[in-house]
């Protein structure tokens, strides 16, 4: 194995040290090639960081993404992000319904395991706007809870069967006549006393389901509620709306319900399907 006597270990030994040059060589040009990457995509972010910053959903974006983060460490990012997608739909139907009617409201903010909410800086002059914005939201849930069932049928994916039942069990809950939920801001442009029938459901949903987060909705509406009999006048003002109106904005609130409480019995029964049929294989 040793050459040394004819002089071929000289030949023998060379050969590495052209490969550690080489080798040195091809380690700079990458890492060169590496720090102009790097510095392009340094650019891109600072660009991307910068109409971020500028953009009037800076807020929703970044209160988004750390939504979906913490709810990834405990469902998964699959559901993390239908999740805050459903969400995110449902108050964009608040926004833009919002500024239809010249309503001064911000972006959409997450707040992580509690919901979404746009600020309202200017306030519906009358119970007729305020039903108009408040209807948005579901509006636009049911649109996305329709999109997903549409996936799911073109895709065969039980996935989106299962984020259109979430879908619309979110935005049925949120049809509940009381409080700041948007069923209660609807039902008010209907009759105010229409928040009786929703005390007594959310008293029973907090006794049989355990939906504490009613608690606080309870709270404030209990507040709203004796503002409201203080400031009779004003508020006799604010309720004042046309017949009309009432009775599309009832009939859409019932029919929106209807429809909600349709698609997430009918998303639940595919799921089940889809479940059993597992069990049977």
């Amino acid at each position: 194995m040793l050459h040394g006597e004819n002089g071929r270990d000289d030949d023998f030994g060379e050969k590495p040290t052209k490969r550690n040059n080489k080798t040195i060589f091809s380690i700079v040009i990458t890492a060169f090639l590496g720090l102009l990457n790097f510095s392009k995509l340094a650019v891109i972010a600072k660009l991307l960081f910068g109409l971020l910053k500028a953009s009037k959903f800076a807020g929703t974006f970044i209160s988004m993404g750390l939504t979906v983060v913490l709810y990834a460490q405990i469902y998964g990012w699959l559901f993390a992000v239908g999740f805050v997608a459903v969400i995110f739909v449902h108050e964009m139907g608040h926004y833009i319904t919002s500024k239809k009617l010249g309503l001064d409201v911000s972006a959409p903010t997450f707040i992580p395991f509690l919901g979404a909410f746009i600020k309202m800086k200017s306030m519906p002059k009358s119970v007729r706007e305020e039903a108009i914005t408040a209807i948005g939201g579901p509006v636009a849930g049911a649109f996305i809870t329709f999109v997903c069932l549409g996936l799911y049928y073109l895709t065969s994916n039980p996935y989106w069967a299962g984020l259109a039942y979430l879908s619309a069990f979110i935005n049925l809950f949120n049809l509940l006549p009381f409080g700041s939920l948007d069923g209660g801001r609807i039902s008010k442009a209907i009759s105010p006393f229409i928040w009786l029938i929703g005390l007594v459901m959310a008293l029973f949903l907090i006794w049989k389901l355990h939906a504490y987060i009613l608690l606080i909705i309870l709270f404030f509406g209990v507040y709203e509620v004796i503002t409201m009999y203080r400031q009779k006048s004003v508020t006799a003002q604010y309720l004042s709306v046309a017949p009309s109106f009432r009775l599309k904005i009832g009939f859409s609130y019932l029919m929106l319900i209807a429809v909600l409480a349709f698609l997430m019995m009918y998303s639940l029964d595919i799921s089940k399907t889809f479940t059993d049929s597992l069990y049977i294989r």
